[in-house]
């Protein structure tokens, strides 16, 4: 089954205090709510999320993309995230704070996102960008949101 590759890495600064940046963009409820194109999602535990994609069709082929992620910080600067169970999406990643001043934080998100799909070998290779640019596309969007809802 075609496996398609999308990463997405982002650097920002937020004006907040680094515990403000770190209580908002390191809250699996707030990352769940502000995720994007759910169907729906499940709480399991303090730090895992069960996500049920929307559908995504692209030239004839549905995507339904399941999985769920575990969040931890890794030290104490770096919030990580990994599929730990999934039939079909592979997504992990981190969240990098750093102080700037004593009121601004600076933010740096990375993701990787893997997903099958069963296409033929010809619809994947017309599909791969469009899949590819579509994890981008969705790693912005998500941030966006994310950064709106930054209580100041």
């Amino acid at each position: 089954m075609p496996k398609f590759i999308g990463d997405y890495k982002e650097t920002f600064v937020v004006d907040v205090p680094i515990a403000k940046a770190k209580e908002h963009f390191a809250n699996p409820e707030t990352i769940a709510t502000h995720h994007g194109d759910l169907k729906r999602w499940d709480k399991q535990g303090d730090d895992t999320i069960h996500y049920v994609l929307v559908p995504k069709s692209e030239k004839g082929v549905t995507f339904n993309g399941e999985y769920t992620a575990k969040y931890e910080f890794t030290d104490d600067s770096t919030y990580a995230w990994r599929t730990v169970k999934t039939d079909n999406l592979w997504s992990s990643g981190s969240t990098k704070f750093e102080a700037v001043g004593d009121a601004r934080t600076r933010i740096t998100w990375t993701q990787h996102m893997e997903c099958e799909m069963q296409v033929n070998r010809f619809l994947a290779a017309v599909i791969k960008g469009i899949v590819s640019r579509e994890i981008s596309k969705g790693g912005k969007e998500f941030l966006s949101r994310m950064r709106d809802a930054l209580p100041r």
